[in-house]
């Protein structure tokens, strides 16, 4: 699935949410509930956007996979009026993605390397956010949350299968393989760049809640922040993107 495509629906799919609800009634009574709690199971998938293609003149067919993002949190938000509150949430995930690619060599007589790449990373996630709240229903609240988060990388590893072919001298076809695990965060060993562990970013979700404890939604963040750290060779632009379908239980 493409970075843009991927991008494009969630643009899709929240901002008709919020101008439909624009058109609803702003209940703006006082808070009837001072805090509201819930905890959550996250589900969906994750990647990363970057300018590998036009930073490396060698690279061609990069491709950039996403792969699942699981976690588990809890959020908090806290009533100002009966449409408006104020949140706050801690989330634990894990996310995977993962990527290909065919460079070519930089001499003559000129070889090629196929790199697969995979990654698993952990990370703590706490947005802060304000949120409109709709009564649609009797029993059925529309909640619209906006706002920034920040996350920090517990750990996670890159595993990398390289395949290198050349020719020698001889005219022979040399081929190698290698096998590389390293660390993901603040390693010198992971391609291209070294990662780093903190990020800042967006948060944007809309979710339903039915009756007084089920809540089904869903989450989309993008770092603002550059999670890709300058080695002196390259200057990679590397920035974190999520996209969850959350089911919750509210207290």
């Amino acid at each position: 699935m493409r970075i843009s495509t991927f991008v494009t629906g969630v643009i899709a799919l929240l901002f008709p949410v919020a101008a439909e609800a624009a058109e609803l009634k702003l209940d703006k009574a006082p808070a009837s509930r001072f805090i509201e709690a819930d905890v959550h199971l996250l589900g969906g998938a994750g990647s990363v956007t970057q300018n590998y293609g036009s930073m490396i003149p060698r690279l061609e067919n990069l491709n950039v996979d996403m792969g699942a993002n699981l976690g588990i949190g809890a959020r908090a938000v806290f009533g100002i009026r009966e449409y408006l509150g104020v949140g706050t949430a801690i989330d634990f995930t894990c996310t995977n993605y993962n990527i290909d690619m065919l460079v070519l060599g930089d001499t003559e007589p000129r070889g090629m390397s196929t790199v697969y790449i995979t990654n698993r990373i952990y990370r703590l996630t706490v947005p802060v956010f304000v949120s409109l709240r709709f009564q649609v229903d009797k029993s059925v609240r529309w909640n619209i949350d906006a706002g920034f988060y920040y996350s920090y990388g517990l750990g996670g590893r890159q595993k990398q299968k390289i395949f290198r072919g050349e020719i020698n001298s001889l005219g022979e076809l040399v081929t190698e393989r290698v096998n590389i695990s390293t660390p993901y965060y603040h390693s010198a060993d992971t391609y291209i760049n070294v990662f780093n562990r903190g990020d800042i970013g967006l948060h944007l979700a809309t979710s339903l809640n039915f009756g007084p404890h089920l809540i089904v939604g869903t989450q989309f963040q993008i770092g603002f922040k550059n999670a890709a750290r300058y080695t002196g060779v390259y200057n990679p632009n590397v920035h974190n993107l999520t996209l969850n379908a959350t089911l919750g239980y509210r207290f």
